[in-house]
């Protein structure tokens, strides 16, 4: 038995494929790139994302779980540094700081060294090339130079001071107010220097860090 399809027949049946194709071409049109879950260009999001440190990046747990380590570190010098490795994702990865007033991060690759211009608090966050972002924080607190032992009274000419600094930063300088009441014997640097009384009258004795931190403590000298 044959089957005799009508033309009238064939027209309808091409009209409903047209208008299936095009709703597919509409809907395809319709759905954003920003969307895409997979490997496709999402650059907008990154930038959005990196210049937004403290917004929730809800790609994240569509793809991979990425982190740094270590999560936390304390400088507490200027010009100190931290070495930060991004754990998971796909290179190249992007390092930024959300406070680059406080420090900056250089490097490339799954590793990145901040440091700090401000001792303080700042965040390192990473992103690698598929928009995972992981985030971790810097602290710190400043470590003035310290003088011991204090007080001191030198009664005589001649009498000798043994003075030691602690905290602060290596290396270490010394001076004295007035050379004419005493000065320090030998080495001006190191941790520990000696002090030789000359004459009566009260003198001070500056030590100055590597940073530019400075601490000074009064000697009597009656």
């Amino acid at each position: 038995m044959s089957v005799v399809i009508k033309e009238k027949d064939m027209k309808k049946t091409f009209e409903k494929s047209c208008a299936w194709a095009m709703g597919v071409i509409v809907l395809a049109t319709l759905i954003p790139a920003g969307c895409d879950s997979g490997t496709g260009d999402n650059s907008e999001l990154d930038n959005f994302f990196a210049s937004h440190p403290y917004v929730s990046d809800p790609r994240t747990g569509i793809r991979s779980a990425v982190s740094i380590s270590p999560a936390s570190v304390t400088v507490n010098a200027v010009g100190g540094k931290a070495v930060f490795s991004l754990i998971g994702g796909n290179e190249p990865v992007s390092w930024s700081v959300s406070n680059t007033g406080m420090g900056t991060i250089s490097g490339g690759g799954a590793s990145a060294t901040y440091t700090a211009t401000v001792v303080g608090k700042n965040d390192v966050i990473a992103y690698d090339r598929d928009g995972n972002a992981a985030i971790a924080q810097v602290s710190g607190s400043v470590s003035l130079p310290i003088i011991s032992p204090s007080p001191i009274t030198l009664s005589t000419n001649g009498a000798l001071a043994v003075l030691s600094v602690s905290g602060g930063s290596a290396p270490y300088s010394w001076s004295v107010t007035s050379g004419t009441q005493g000065a320090i014997q030998g080495p001006t640097t190191g941790l520990t220097v000696v002090y030789e009384r000359y004459l009566p009258g009260d003198n001070a004795v500056t030590v100055v860090d590597g940073f530019g931190s400075r601490s000074s403590l009064v000697l009597k000298q009656p």
